[in-house]
């Protein structure tokens, strides 16, 4: 006979104790569907929280990278950025430049151009000094730092690495065995004068012009209109006595220098004997192995440090030892520090800026071919310097953009997109699974309530009905 009274019975316990459970589990679906994960504790799965530590401790140091490399690439677009900038500053002083090509300029003519150049000159200053995330990047500062280099022997020294220094601070030492020649050509007059009139095409490594001369004219006049014309063959005349030398402006076996006479007389001499020349290219011993330069410069890479350094016109014999100390700009690149990726970015302030015919800060007002006229031609081959020296700098800098950032980059999100796949894998949450499984738990909560309603109910009723055959109110 079953007995009653507040103790609950044998049923009640069981679908109390159901309901506990049902609450439970729901409240882990909840969870689940609140994480987005289905292992979110070690004793859910302890083989998936293990690895699932593991993917998410990578994940981070892929995260962590993947910022590094958006810094990186927000620094060096800035820096490409300002080397877009500086060569429109060197295109607009070539255009006014090139307004007196002909030298036809009237005097204020020439001054405005002048003024022109100079305010260039200065925006490539202010562009190559200007900070990049705090750090000037165009002004050498993010260059390999260079001591003991003497200007009179070594004209441009430029490091691209320094791995095979082996860590230890590498030096550079030597001697040029042969200096580097220029192509040449002599034309032979007669009392400082030409001997017969001419028209002939000179020709070397910018391109060719047609010069034309007369018949007893002044060779410092031959030599006036060959130099006015320099910036368009890259070969400049100087004289002495009565001797005209045709000289190319760059040195080394790829540049020739060419006469050839359309009418009259012009003969030349020396060179290859048939109215060319080439020049030669230097020979050196740098850190104990023989070199073989192009024109004046040698790219060397001795078991990865790597240089290219450029030797003055005409030096020969032993060079002052330099070393390099330091290091240009470092990028972590791949989330490890032991593997960093470092980029060398020479500087592009004016007094650097150029090559033989000079540097662009001689172009200024002040300096020795300011003021176009007599001037241009020089100043023209100065600025189409710097354009070159500014080519190889952006090529540097596009590389390193495109090789080192963009590259790592596209690694990195790669990997991380693995390990959000493995994650997902791994974890094994599905959204619709944990949806069903909560409404189903709520839905066994629903009738274990719902039985415990009834056996109260139950319970209610026979007490009523005891009550009534007891004839209590």
């Amino acid at each position: 006979m079953a007995r009653i009274g507040s103790i609950l019975s044998t049923a009640e316990r069981r679908l109390l104790g159901q309901l506990q459970k049902i609450n439970a589990q729901a409240a882990i679906a909840s969870f689940r569907l609140a994480t987005s994960r289905r292992v979110n504790k070690p004793r859910d799965d302890p083989s998936a929280f293990l690895a699932l530590s593991q993917f998410q401790t990578r994940l981070g140091t892929v995260g962590a990278a993947m910022a590094n490399v958006t810094a990186a690439s927000s620094r060096v677009t800035q820096a490409q950025d300002a080397i877009g900038e500086i060569r429109d500053q060197l295109d607009a002083a070539r255009a006014e430049l090139v307004k007196d090509e002909d030298r036809t300029l009237t005097s204020a003519e020439r001054a405005a151009a002048q003024a022109a150049v100079d305010e260039a000159i200065d925006e490539v200053n202010a562009l190559a000094g200007t900070a990049i995330d705090g750090r000037p990047m165009l002004n050498g500062a993010a260059d390999y730092p260079v001591s003991g280099r003497n200007s009179a022997q070594v004209r441009e020294l430029r490091v691209y690495a320094t791995a095979g220094s082996g860590g230890t601070t590498p030096t550079i030492s030597g001697s040029v065995t042969a200096a580097a020649t220029r192509a040449e050509l002599l034309y032979t007059g007669s009392g400082g004068q030409t001997t017969a009139a001419a028209t002939f095409t000179l020709a070397g490594d910018l391109g060719s012009t047609s010069i034309s001369v007369a018949n007893a004219e002044a060779l410092t006049s031959v030599a006036e209109k060959i130099n006015n014309d320099s910036h368009k063959t890259g070969v400049t005349a100087s004289v002495d006595d009565d001797e005209l030398s045709l000289t190319s402006v760059q040195y080394g076996s790829d540049v020739r220098i060419s006469v050839t006479v359309t009418s009259g007389t012009f003969n030349v001499t020396g060179g290859n004997g048939d109215g060319t020349a080439d020049g030669t290219d230097a020979t050196a011993e740098i850190n104990g192995v023989t070199c073989q330069g192009k024109g004046t410069r040698f790219n060397v890479n001795q078991n990865g440090f790597r240089f290219d350094i450029e030797f003055a016109a005409g030096f020969s014999g032993n060079f002052a030892t330099m070393t390099v100390a330091g290091d240009p700009l470092v990028f972590d690149l791949s989330g490890s520090p032991a593997h960093t990726s470092k980029l060398a970015i020479p500087s592009l302030l004016a007094g650097r800026l150029g090559g033989l015919s000079g540097t662009l800060d001689q172009v200024a007002t002040g300096g020795p071919y300011s003021g176009l006229d007599a001037n241009t031609s020089r100043a023209i081959r100065i600025v189409d310097e710097a354009l070159g020296k500014l080519d190889l700098v952006e090529g540097l800098v596009d590389g390193f953009h495109g090789a080192a950032i963009t590259a790592s980059y596209n690694l990195l999100d790669a990997l991380q997109s693995d390990l959000e796949d493995a994650v997902v894998a791994t974890d094994g949450y599905d959204v619709e699974e944990e949806t069903e499984r909560l409404a189903y738990y709520a839905d066994l909560a629903s009738n274990a309530v719902s039985g415990l309603t009834i056996l109260n109910q139950q319970r209610q009723t026979l007490v009523d009905m005891l009550k009534q055959v007891a004839g209590l109110p």
